[in-house]
């Protein structure tokens, strides 16, 4: 036997230990056929643990012996699944069975358990692998040892199809399970609001929201004014108005003045499977519109002040179909709003532009939330030139029900960390990239479930024309 260096020569003895054995009839395992465990080894006997191979994968390990007179395996550096087995090489363990039932759940939200029964790898393992539905690549998840039931996935999606299935295999044999379906949770949005100046012209307040997907769901619109004076505004709307505009329509498909004049048994219903609060005054000049449209749609609400006093209104849009609020989870509704916007007037004090929603579920959505002004300077009249958003969130848990600041932002590269994620995110959601440099302001979170507003206002009191913005990107 010749050391291993640089002394070889053309003659010399090598030993060879060569993993899998592999028959002579069969030395090219096929895709999904397990055949062995391999390692790779260094000259001064050390190298990796014994490890399985993936299927389709033709790896052998090669060790030379450099000194003594057997070139077998010696029983110390047999592999350690199968040194547990009490096997020796060449032995047979036995083939590995499927499980006999497969299942998923998220009892846990954000965490996909796994679970089977009736499966067995004799000195082998499980495979966990996971690819989403109607797919063709299974990423492995992970490894556990056979005698697990259970595997729990922390790495899902909101609202992704997803298929699992378990991989019995040991160093002979490998089996697949069948799949076991679930599609991770999600959150909705389950309204969004608005309070501005009720102006005319350009600087009229105008609402437009996106609804997706295949079926029917129940919108309740509301303009209020006189309502705002029982949570002490003064300077409120004296006669809002609210008129609905289907995506490139001229003319309204539905409008109103007066909330108690018509659709008064619809809006009631529609108030009582929302999140909307009841009106106090059948009487009042507040406006509401309740209608049903069905599959993917985008509208617009323009509001008005009929009584002309620039006072303050609030415009909010509601989803009655789908929210806890009348026991119908985010995942089971069949339409759901996805994006929302409101052009207005940014003041001062009260007259900021101030927008809340509610994010409803179990689990966390990703928003991209938005405060336009330079980059709408074209489309519209004098806007404000520096916005900045400050978003909220309520503390139900603490007295008084405070507003916690959650997060701000002035210019949206100033988190630089963020770009990337903005761009890929606006691309997802159809929102136009904005140019670098802007000083329009963007606020990209994870948003836990629960009641947010984010207010918009110009820097050093600057006042114009504003857009906010806010899309659920999963």
């Amino acid at each position: 036997k010749v050391a291993y260096d640089e002394t070889w020569a053309l003659g010399d003895d090598l030993a060879i230990l060569w993993f899998p054995n592999l028959a002579v009839s069969n030395q090219s395992p096929a895709a999904s056929e397990a055949y062995g465990f391999y390692r790779n080894t260094s000259f001064s006997g050390g190298g990796d643990v014994w490890e399985l191979p993936e299927d389709g994968t033709l790896l052998h390990s090669l060790k030379f012996f450099t000194e003594g007179d057997n070139p077998l395996v010696e029983s110390s550096d047999v592999p350690a699944i199968l040194a547990a087995a009490g096997l020796g090489v060449g032995e047979s363990a036995g083939s590995p069975t499927a499980p006999t039932t497969v299942a998923t759940n998220e009892d846990n939200p954000g965490t996909i358990a796994f679970e089977w029964e009736g499966a067995s790898a004799p000195a082998g393992a499980y495979r966990i692998e996971r690819k989403l539905a109607g797919g063709l690549d299974w990423i492995v998840l992970g490894t556990v040892e056979a005698g697990e039931t259970s595997f729990d996935d922390p790495t899902v999606g909101r609202g992704k199809d997803y298929e699992y299935r378990l991989v019995a295999i040991n160093g002979f044999d490998s089996v697949a399970s069948s799949e076991a379906s679930i599609q991770s949770l999600r959150s909705s949005l389950a309204n969004i609001a608005t309070r501005g100046v009720l102006k005319s012209g350009a600087e009229a307040l105008i609402l437009g929201f996106v609804i997706k997907g295949a079926g029917p769901i129940d919108i309740l619109a509301t303009a209020k004014g006189p309502e705002l004076a029982n949570v002490g505004i003064t300077n409120f709307a004296l006669d809002p108005t609210i008129a609905l505009f289907p995506f490139g329509a001229t003319a309204p498909d539905v409008e109103n003045d007066d909330w108690g004049n018509t659709q008064l048994t619809e809006i009631n219903d529609f108030v009582g499977r929302s999140f909307a609060t009841d009106f106090t005054d059948q009487a009042s000049k507040d406006a509401a519109l309740a209608f049903s449209p069905e599959g993917t749609q985008l509208f617009t609400a323009t509001v008005n002040d009929s009584g002309n006093a620039d006072g303050v209104g609030l415009v909010e849009v509601f989803d009655a179909t789908g929210t806890s609020r009348n026991g119908v989870a985010p995942n089971d509704a069949q339409n759901r709003l996805v994006n929302v916007a409101t052009r207005g007037y940014v003041g001062t004090g009260d007259e900021v532009l101030i927008a809340g929603f509610i994010v409803d579920g179990q689990v966390d959505s990703k928003l991209l939330l938005r405060g336009l002004g330079p980059s709408i300077a074209g489309l519209t009249g004098l806007t404000v030139e520096d916005p900045t958003i400050t978003l909220f969130r309520t503390d139900f848990t603490q007295p008084g029900f405070p507003q916690i600041e959650v997060a701000t932002n002035d210019n949206w590269e100033d988190d630089v960390s963020k770009i990337d994620e903005i761009i890929a995110i606006s691309g997802q959601v159809g929102a136009a990239v904005l140019d670098s440099g802007s000083k329009d302001s963007i606020v990209l979170i994870d948003a836990v479930p629960g009641l947010y507003s984010f207010v918009m206002s110009g820097v050093s009191d600057g006042t114009g024309i504003g857009l906010v913005e806010v899309f659920l990107a999963d």
